[in-house]
């Protein structure tokens, strides 16, 4: 039986909720956060013991929410109970969420004790102004504390998160957030595009907002990648940057088609051709997983895609990686796709006089004009 490697966990809490946001998450008080701790590994004890599959992993991903909410004593007790559940001698890498507004010098300093190795940080935006108009609860001082506390805490890798074309960011204003983070020596930078997010507050009340056009979310995400390039940072994948070796082990190992398993309410898991998510309702999660109350969760939204679903799911997201699709490793080896290659080579090819996308000695890889309109290959070869 093979092994899945990947675990991610999902912390369903937040103290409030972003204009842009349309992650699943809940408010909830001390007592509640302290017993959902252990409730994920309740659920992973129940699904080794279904014998769906053996997991021995090599990547943690612990998000969210806000799993910062949790506290020291609720990480702790997250990671002990998993730990107790499957072996994590082979764990190459743990990463966890954390929000500004949450971190303190001995949260950073227990994280580190129970073997984290990545942080990766809620910042957003470096502006303010910014920071209070889009729902975020922390400060631009909060995130350059929060960084120096990582660092003495001794985290060898910390990244954050920005977010690009939020509303009413100048271009001025958005170079100024790059050109901060570029000066904080971090490791990872991801640059996400704003997205309009169904039952976003920013869905729901666009006219109160300036979201910008098309050609300035272009701009902006350009303005970003001309930056951390110059600083040495590579786009290893469509929304993020890495300083060589420091690349997310487990965002990578999900696009390149491995089996991942999700724990927690509304986290998704991929193992063989099965695909689910785990229901959108953190009370009966709880209830479910309370312990001495253990039994099985059935999954919301289980589907079984045939063996060749799966293999074109699999090979297609490889495009959102700056290494692309390797003909030889990824299409001519695997008979399934035998049928459907002389498709996308054709479709691929034909988009290489467009600059949308580059041949390689291996396959192809999308161009930076291609990346603004990955979704759009993705489909067209789905």
């Amino acid at each position: 039986m093979s092994s899945v490697e990947h675990l991610y966990v999902h912390i369903p809490f937040c103290d409030g909720k972003c204009v842009y946001c349309g992650f699943y998450s809940v408010t909830a008080d001390a007592r509640t956060r302290s017993l959902y701790a252990t409730s994920p590994a309740r659920e992973l004890q129940a699904i080794v013991e279904s014998g769906i599959e053996d997991i021995y992993p090599r990547t943690l991903y612990v998000g969210g929410g806000t799993p910062s909410l949790l506290g020291c004593d609720g990480l702790t007790a997250l990671f002990s109970s998993i730990r107790n559940t499957v072996p994590l001698d082979r764990l190459e890498e743990a990463t966890v969420e954390v929000n500004p507004a949450d971190s303190t010098p001995l949260l950073f300093q227990t994280l580190r004790g129970l073997g984290v190795t990545r942080i990766s940080l809620g910042a957003q935006s470096f502006s303010d102004n910014t920071l209070r108009r889009i729902g975020r609860r922390h400060n631009a001082q909060q995130i350059r504390e929060s960084i120096r506390h990582a660092r003495a805490a001794g985290f060898p890798d910390v990244g954050i998160d920005l977010i690009a074309g939020l509303p009413s960011v100048t271009m001025q204003e958005w170079h100024a957030t790059i050109e901060e983070a570029l000066s904080l020596s971090l490791q990872h930078i991801s640059v996400y595009a704003l997205s309009v997010e169904p039952g976003s507050a920013l869905a729901q009340s666009q006219e109160r907002f300036s979201i910008p056009a098309d050609d300035a979310m272009l701009d902006a995400l350009s303005c970003a990648e001309e930056a951390l390039s110059n600083a040495g940072f590579t786009r290893y994948e469509i929304s993020n940057y890495a300083l060589p070796g420091f690349e997310c082990r487990h965002n990578l190992a999900v696009w390149h088609g491995e089996d991942y398993l999700g724990l927690g309410p509304a986290a998704a898991s991929r193992i063989k051709q099965f695909r689910w998510t785990n229901a959108r309702d953190t009370d009966a999660y709880l209830e479910q997983w309370k312990e001495g109350n253990a039994g099985k969760c059935p999954p919301d939204n289980r589907e079984e895609l045939s063996p060749q679903e799966d293999a074109i799911e699999r090979v297609i997201f490889l495009l959102r990686l700056a290494e692309g699709i390797d003909w030889k490793r990824d299409i001519n080896c695997n008979p399934l796709l035998q049928e459907i290659a002389p498709r996308w080579e054709k479709i691929l090819t034909s988009l290489v006089p467009h600059g949308i996308v580059r041949r390689t000695p291996q396959g192809y890889t999308l161009t930076k004009r291609g990346r603004e309109v990955c979704d759009a290959v993705l489909a067209e070869l789905s």
